[in-house]
């Protein structure tokens, strides 16, 4: 069976996912209209309306790099990089049939900042990758910029922490599975975009010899601190 053009292929891609963001995007944004206009103000729920707005932020910010993102220059082959993307990307989406438990205010609190700092360090990082954003691996040019200095997979550390306060605001065991998986075909989906960038890119290896994977080094940190003053 033959294949799509490259280009309708991306067309196709670009537009399902930006009709996929925009609907989450309207359902979060109607339940925090509800949320806004319902009940008193508290402190938890100030934090937990800051958390719905950077998750909104973050989504929005995912249609516009979607929709103006470039050309792919390069694309994985294959199904499983496919596959590991999508699992990958939207295997949290099944999150929301995990039924809630009661967890203490505190713990409810810690999980909401770790949530939210999670989602504002997804923004910066998604805003510096820009229109090189993709959910399939695929190379479209080489960012080494900004947080991409620190490490090469910024995106990917930022989304484990939205996991991890997902994961303490409801902690169940099928909440601690879901993630897990999701993080599993994430660090696949890494693999398979480092192969597409250092085949599209020759400068790559350089880069990936410098900065560490997704833990930052004590000595790119120093580095980066130093060329910075």
């Amino acid at each position: 069976m033959k294949l799509p053009p490259p280009a309708t292929r991306d067309f196709v891609g670009r537009a399902t996912m930006t009709l996929y963001f925009t609907f989450w995007v309207t359902l979060k944004a109607a339940g925090l209209v509800a949320a806004v206009r319902s009940g008193e103000w508290t402190a938890a729920r100030i934090i937990d309306v800051m958390a719905d707005i950077a998750a909104i932020g973050f989504m929005v910010l995912m249609i516009i790099t979607t929709v103006a993102r470039l050309s792919p220059v390069k694309t994985a082959g294959g199904l499983e990089p496919r596959i590991a993307a999508l699992i990958g990307s939207f295997a949290t989406v099944s999150l929301i049939a995990v039924p809630p438990v009661w967890t203490a205010p505190q713990l409810q609190l810690v999980a909401d900042l770790v949530t939210i700092a999670g989602f504002v360090l997804c923004i910066l990082c998604l805003w510096w990758l820009g229109r090189s954003f993709s959910i399939i691996a695929q190379a479209r040019r080489l960012v080494t910029e900004g947080p991409y200095r620190m490490v090469r997979h910024p995106l990917y550390v930022c989304e484990a922490i939205v996991m991890l306060g997902l994961v303490l605001r409801n902690p169940r065991w099928a909440t601690i599975v879901i993630c897990a998986v999701a993080l599993v075909f994430q660090y696949r989906r890494l693999v398979n975009e480092e192969k597409v960038l250092r085949s599209a890119f020759p400068e790559y290896d350089d880069y990936a010899r410098a900065t560490p994977m997704l833990i930052p080094s004590i000595s790119v940190l120093r580095g980066r601190s130093i060329s910075g003053a």
